[in-house]
């Protein structure tokens, strides 16, 4: 019984794997084209020009020239669609969350407040400044989409980064678990963060809401000094 010769040097190439998206399915056989990008772009456009509850799937195909069938290789259905538009949009807000948060080791305080801040104000800009798309992340938020459940996780997960930077300072007291004090903080401040609450409250006021709250959380956790 003869054996298969060993080709040194001279493997087949093997197409790289990439892990598939949310809501992504493969057909196997076919060439993996991942469009997701452009699916998502044009999503947006429609849902800014028509309202996202107008919008069909087949009018998200028509507008790249592919078929319904096509954009089901990429999003199982329109659930999956509408989902990843939201996380996209709510990532912008994370991003800019980090961003500030990563810098609490120079300065927790500031941080906090700056973080805090950055947060009121890209959520207002979402929801009230960009036009009929915004209806989209209210609509999700409402029935609390896994995209919002892991856009308040974030939102926790930076809050808690700050707040153990504090802590590791001798800055900000410790007494209560750090988690539980991130989740009250996070609590307190979806007056000027959560959505619905901006829907049903407006957001004329929410630069000095923002420092009224942060003011008062920070008057709980920092520790005064002697002189102070």
């Amino acid at each position: 019984m003869k054996s298969n010769p060993v080709m040194v040097g001279s493997e087949p190439a093997q197409a790289e794997k990439r892990p598939l998206a949310h809501g992504e399915k493969r057909k196997a056989g076919r060439p993996a084209v991942d469009r997701r990008d452009e699916i998502l772009d044009a999503a947006e456009q429609l849902y800014e020009a028509l309202g996202f509850e107008k919008v069909t799937v087949t009018d998200v195909a028509r507008a790249l020239s592919m078929s319904p069938a096509n954009l089901y290789r990429t999003f199982v259905n329109r659930q999956a669609i509408d989902e990843a538009v939201t996380r996209r949009a709510l990532s912008v807000i994370e991003d800019a969350a980090w961003l500030e948060a990563r810098k609490a080791a120079t300065d927790p305080v500031g941080t906090m407040r700056h973080l805090c801040m950055a947060i009121s104000l890209k959520t207002r800009d979402l929801l009230f400044r960009s036009g009929r798309a915004s209806d989209l992340c209210l609509a999700a938020t409402r029935a609390n989409w896994p995209p919002v459940r892991d856009f308040m996780d974030t939102l926790h997960g930076v809050i808690r980064h700050v707040v153990a930077e504090g802590q590791r300072q001798g800055l900000f007291r410790a007494e209560a678990p750090l988690d539980h004090t991130a989740s009250a903080m996070v609590h307190a401040m979806c007056k000027v963060w959560h959505p619905m609450m901006l829907d049903a409250f407006g957001v004329d006021q929410i630069e000095a809401e923002t420092d009224a709250l942060v003011d008062l959380l920070l008057s709980a956790i920092v520790i005064k000094s002697e002189n102070g």
